[in-house]
């Protein structure tokens, strides 16, 4: 039984009493391995589904119809925000707000009508229920008897005041981190103490910094990891050999970024007689030294990933481990979980290996290298020519399967910030997807599936990776706008993946090509993780798994240990029969990481863009309409910069908005401004904090 199902049995037998959560854990039975940690993780996701209550000082109760109109408050930047009920979100305007801080799990009350945007239902908040914020990080600013702290969080909407005895040394324009003392009630500022000086706000990398600490995100490892990984071994131990699968011999490489520095996945692929691929998928085996419940296996718990910024990874393994033994570095030993797999010409597996190996990477290349080979030849190695050949060739095979099955292959661009030695923007350069992309790309894939169905065949426990059919509401307002815009498609709804490639590829000589793709990943349900399995809508696969990376991704590890369990039989275990019961709560705080770890990376890269174009005030840019309002138009020029064109600044006549077509029409001269049109723009104003870009219309 899953530990969450076991949580709900005990709170039901005495359904209108609080516990803690030591009584809640001292009531499971016992011998099932479960930790206080996991029932805590179980407690969050029943909070989060609304199933459970939680109130600060009193503890943990199931649900009454009273708390049913409780939840978690999603602010946003201009004041107002939302509440998710069971049946709907709640609009909560600025002046109902009632001192609430944002993810503040909150008690609400309906107004009467609909008032809020999209005729949701409007409330207002009378209790804060749990707070979600101890500390804040924000800019100081030092007043003649008192000091303010601005949050960094613009969805923390309040200044915080600071008494002289709590400044700790701090100084106006310091960056800081403020233990909570007085939350905002009424009109009374919230007060805080310093609790420690961060940097100054102009050193260089801190605008990043920022960003990090506003999610929350730890900066550090504990102090028993960083002890563990300082007495780590640097290389393999030969007493872990002999029980192992021993691929040294077999010719294999990795192929990565230009700026990578851990190497969790190596290929070895040969091409037999028959025209038969006999492909090899080596992974670093990192749940070989990552241990369960170790200090490296806690803190990992505690990231569930790596965080990618523009001047900085933050990984979720101290580099000892992730660029260090677990990283699959050339010639030299490693050790490995491997799946080797037997494919017809037509790329179907006939058959497939899983083992625990050892191997040696016989080269590290760069994506950049193999296009430059692929295009142009020149290879020093006939070994390498022969590998890269038999992999570009057994790529295309599987992409063309893959998209005969709908899998969808969207047409996306995403910066790449060159930066200087102190993070400041160079270069905008765009990523796009190659042949050595697509080659990596496909044989990851495909283990992911293979490793799925394994585990799938056995009936094991397991986490998925899942992704449901897109939303219903933003399908729809998608299918008015192809059709605004004279596509074939008559609808998208309940439609197959196939339907909505077809899109793309109609979408692919036009103008408005990266919007309909931006639009259709919009509208996608978030892919996830899951112990119940759910098809994977997107990549069309009955069953999908994450595998490849466990170095950057804690999913990845748990599915490792959960594999080699079920090939060494040791499902019963206690270890596992814990990690078991805790599937549904580490699946769910996982993906909730993964969304606070992308969402940071946006910030970032949106606050570098920023700073690359405000030195170009002034400047005109071809640029394409990606969103349209009553309020302006939201353009985006070639390097992905995006920003505002507000309808104020449109002084050559007065625009109406028509929200079913998508469009502004001018009243006089009868000029459109319409979703994908292409548009000359000048960029007037700039603000870096705010990651926000004007423009105007050139000749409006």
């Amino acid at each position: 039984m899953q530990l969450t199902k076991t949580v709900l049995q005990q709170l039901k037998k005495e359904p209108t009493r609080s516990f803690s959560v030591e009584e809640i854990f001292s009531h499971i039975p016992g011998g099932r391995g479960i930790t206080r940690e996991s029932v805590v993780r179980a407690l969050a996701v029943l909070e989060g589904d609304g199933r459970v209550t939680h109130s600060k000082g009193a503890g943990y109760r199931l649900t009454s119809p009273e708390d049913a109109l409780s939840g978690i408050f999603q602010a946003n930047r201009k004041g107002y925000g939302f509440v998710a009920l069971p049946d709907g979100d709640v609009f909560i305007p600025a002046s109902n707000v009632n001192g609430a801080m944002h993810r503040d799990t909150v008690r609400v009350r309906l107004n009467r009508g609909r008032g809020g945007p999209g005729d949701t239902r409007e409330g207002q908040i009378t209790e804060v229920l749990t707070h979600a914020h101890e500390t804040i990080i924000g800019r100081f600013e030092r007043r003649r008897h008192f000091a303010t702290v601005v949050p960094v969080n613009d969805r923390i909407f309040y200044e915080f005041t600071v008494p002289p005895k709590d400044f700790a040394a701090a100084d106006t324009g310091d960056i800081v981190e403020l233990t909570i003392e007085k939350w905002p009630i009424d009109d009374q500022m919230p007060r805080g103490r310093v609790k420690r000086v961060i940097g100054r706000d102009t050193a260089p990398g801190m605008d990043v910094t920022m960003i990090v600490l506003a999610h929350n995100w730890p900066d550090t490892f504990s102090d028993a990891t960083l002890a563990a990984a300082k007495a780590a071994a640097s290389t393999v131990i030969e007493t872990d050999i002999p029980d192992r699968l021993d691929l040294r011999d077999r010719f294999t490489v990795t192929i990565d970024g230009l700026d990578a520095k851990d190497f969790d996945d190596a290929l070895s692929l040969e091409i037999d007689k028959r025209g038969h691929f006999k492909l090899g998928v080596h992974i670093a085996d990192v749940s070989h030294y990552v241990r369960a419940g170790s200090a490296f296996d806690r803190d990992a718990a505690i990231r569930t990933t790596s965080m990618y910024l523009p001047d900085r990874v933050i990984p979720m393994l101290p580099h000892e481990l992730s660029t260090g033994i677990c990283s699959l570095n050339p010639r030299v030993d490693r050790l490995a979980f491997s799946i080797t797999m037997e494919l017809d010409p037509d790329g179907e597996v006939t058959r497939y290996e899983i083992a625990s190996t050892v191997i040696q990477s016989d080269a590290r290349l760069t994506y950049e290298e193999v296009d430059r080979h692929l295009i142009k030849g020149g290879f020093t190695d006939p070994r390498l020519e022969r590998f890269l050949t038999a992999l570009q060739l057994l790529s295309e095979v599987l992409s063309k399967k893959r998209s005969a099955r709908g899998s969808l292959n969207f047409e996306t661009i995403e910066p790449k910030l060159v930066l200087d030695s102190d993070g400041r923007p160079l270069e905008i350069l765009i990523r796009e997807r190659t042949a050595a992309t697509q080659m990596i790309e496909e044989t990851m894939i495909l283990a992911n599936e293979t490793v799925a169905e394994f585990m799938l065949k056995r009936e094991a426990p397991m986490i998925f990776r899942v992704h449901d059919r897109p939303d219903p509401d933003a399908v729809f307002g998608i299918t008015k706008l192809i059709g605004e815009l004279g596509y074939p498609m008559r609808t998208l709804d309940k439609a197959h993946a196939r339907t909505f490639q077809a899109l793309i590829d109609f979408a692919h000589t036009r103008p408005e090509r990266l919007l309909i793709n931006s639009l259709l990943l919009r509208a996608m349900s978030r892919a996830k993780y899951s112990p119940a399995l759910v098809p994977h809508f997107g990549l069309a696969a009955p069953h999908y798994c994450h595998f490849t990376s466990p170095i950057r991704r804690y999913p990845d590890l748990l599915v490792h240990r959960l594999v080699k369990a079920t090939l060494a039989k040791t499902l019963h275990e206690p270890a596992i029969i814990s990690l078991t019961n805790e599937l549904d709560a580490l699946s769910e705080y996982c993906s909730i990481q993964e969304r606070e770890a992308e969402a940071a990376s946006r910030e970032a890269v949106g606050v570098k863009v920023a700073e690359f174009m405000k030195d170009r005030v002034g400047e005109e840019y071809a640029a394409v309409i990606t969103g349209v309002t009553h309020f302006g138009l939201f353009v985006a020029l070639e390097n992905t910069a995006e920003g505002l064109v507000h309808i104020r600044t449109l002084r050559d006549d007065y625009y109406q908005f028509e929200a079913d077509h998508y469009l502004l029409r001018g009243e006089r001269t009868g000029r459109v401004y319409r979703l994908g049109q292409n548009v000359d723009v000048k960029l007037v104003k700039v603000s870096v904090a705010q990651r926000q870009l004007d423009f105007i219309v050139v000749g409006s």
